[in-house]
């Protein structure tokens, strides 16, 4: 199984404990596979990672555990409920 990052996007109104949204990294060979979470609370294919790495960067992220990633989910779909 491929490790997996995650990152939460994150502002000045959105925390890292609320972020505006979630990017994994889920590091597969040739090339890495970037998803984002979307209000779906589907993983969709994203590049966010590579344009911010190119300087397109209209919002920010930090890098966040497996576990936070989890929460963060669970408290969305609370919402959703």
């Amino acid at each position: 199984m491929p490790e997996i990052t995650y990152y939460a996007l994150i502002s000045q109104d959105h925390p890292r404990e609320r972020p505006e949204g979630l990017i994994r990294r889920i590091h597969t060979e040739p090339i890495p596979t970037d998803e984002e979470l979307r209000r779906d609370l589907q993983w969709h294919p994203t590049d966010y990672l590579d344009r911010h790495w190119l300087g397109h960067n209209y919002s920010d992220h930090v890098q966040i555990s497996e576990e936070e990633a989890d929460q963060i989910i669970a408290n969305w779909r609370e919402q959703q409920a």
